[in-house]
């Protein structure tokens, strides 16, 4: 697990500079043969090329003078000499050191020799005349000296700029992560109950993911706040002058002495209980269907199996009415996708709505339809209808048209809405030939 972004990438590039550093040494090394070898070989035929343009400038007399071999023996080193043969096998010229071995077998070009501990570097040639072989050597421990000074300079340089590359990468981190510290300033010095989103300018790509999803969170904090605010404030409201209704009617029921009026306060008591009732369970439905909330439990569901099962429970509470009630048989296909408790509701609030306001002796009837696009929930009943102009007006809360005498809580139509937009579903309203209401739910497929 990582406990710090800082200290993980701190450790990790350097970590990942040493190995590519070491890759780069130990390679580098192996390579000597690619690229120090073939440069000390073409330093070596420089040195042949010095000793033949000698031979030939001495060519009449091979044998130099004191001051002149001194000369040329002073170019050569312990571990650099060479050797000059004539055509009889004769050496006429050779350095210092090494004279006293004979390497006139040597092959011609480069090949590699040991004499007594030594390894050396030999390159033998003849001379323009092809009058004298020519033999220059060089000592190996100058070649492996050289690569291995190579790689102990690239160590050196490495555990040099180790610090350095320690104090850039925390620099950088460092300014990298402000952002990070900024936004968790931001949030720890905010109050419980500030849930605004939190400023997501200037921050990183690779960061803005975690903010965006944090201020949605907030988002969702707040709607729920605010819901929780208004259930509070809307039971408030709407359960006070029930509460005082039945207040008053227990009041009146224990003063009276006549059974009548006591027994009418009662049921009066009754009714008032049940409105009560309604209303705190149309205000909780609502509560929990929100717009940020999504819908748990979603499936395939037979449109016209769920209202069927949902109207045979309204049945008795059109009966009460004379009310016909009436349920089209379904298309080939009435499947949606959606949860099947939130359609249910839905369904039962509509059709509540239609059997309260049609009048006694009316009709309300439902189909089920697919247009190709939509699967749509239609309810037609003979009640008096919505003016054009209130449509809108009535899925607002609490809302109800001047003049209805049915109770009510005005809830009914927003959990309606509510629930229609959590299944990315349209309601539509109209009136339909010969009077009414026609309110259609379409569904997409």
């Amino acid at each position: 697990m990582i406990h710090s972004i800082r200290q993980f990438l701190l450790t990790s590039l350097l970590i990942s500079i040493t190995i590519a550093s070491s890759i780069t040494a130990i390679g580098n090394y192996l390579l000597d043969k690619q690229i120090i070898q073939p440069y000390l070989d073409g330093q070596l035929v420089n040195f042949f090329s010095f000793i033949e343009t000698f031979t030939h400038e001495k060519a009449k007399d091979i044998h130099p003078s004191t001051s002149e071999l001194a000369e040329l023996s002073s170019t050569t080193t312990k571990s650099l000499f060479f050797q000059v043969w004539d055509n009889k096998g004769h050496l006429v010229l050779h350095s210092k050191t090494h004279w006293n071995d004979i390497l006139n077998n040597a092959p011609v070009g480069f090949s590699d020799l040991q004499l007594g501990k030594d390894n050396w570097r030999l390159y033998t040639q003849y001379d323009r005349s092809k009058e004298y072989k020519i033999i220059v050597a060089e000592l190996y421990d100058i070649r492996r000296e050289l690569a291995d000074d190579i790689a102990r300079n690239n160590a050196y340089i490495l555990l040099i700029s180790y610090p350095i590359f320690g104090v850039l990468i925390w620099l950088i981190v460092s300014l990298a992560l402000r952002s990070v510290i900024r936004v968790t300033g931001e949030i720890s010095n905010r109050a419980s109950t500030y849930l605004e989103p939190v400023d997501a300018s200037d921050i990183p790509i690779e960061i803005k993911p975690v903010v965006t999803e944090l201020n949605k969170l907030f988002i969702r904090l707040k709607l729920a706040f605010d819901r929780n605010k208004r259930f509070a404030g809307d039971a408030a409201h709407e359960l006070r002058t029930p509460l005082a209704a039945l207040r008053t009617q227990a009041q009146v029921a224990l003063k009276s002495d006549n059974k009548t009026e006591r027994e009418n306060a009662l049921l009066k008591m009754i009714v008032g209980v049940d409105r009560s009732s309604h209303i705190v369970t149309q205000l909780l439905t609502l509560s929990r269907l929100s717009q940020e909330e999504t819908l748990n439990d979603e499936r395939p569901l037979d449109l016209h199996k769920v209202a069927t099962e949902i109207i045979a429970y309204l049945v008795p509470q059109a009966l009460e009415k004379d009310i016909e009630i009436e349920l089209a048989p379904p298309p080939k296909n009435a499947v949606i996708y959606g949860n099947e408790t939130a359609l249910g509701i839905l369904i039962s609030n509509i059709v509540d709505n239609a059997i309260r306001y049609t009048p006694r002796n009316g009709s309300v009837k439902m189909s089920i339809l697919n247009d190709g696009k939509h699967i749509i929930f239609r309810t037609i009943d003979s009640g008096p209808g919505i003016p054009e102009e209130l449509c809108e007006r009535v899925f607002e809360r609490f809302f109800r048209v001047l003049g209805t005498t049915e109770t009510g809580s005005g809830l009914g139509l927003a959990i309606v809405q509510q629930i229609a937009e959590l299944h990315s579903a349209k309601i539509v309203l109209s009136t339909p030939p010969g009077g009414g209401l026609q309110f259609d739910v379409l569904f997409p497929i």
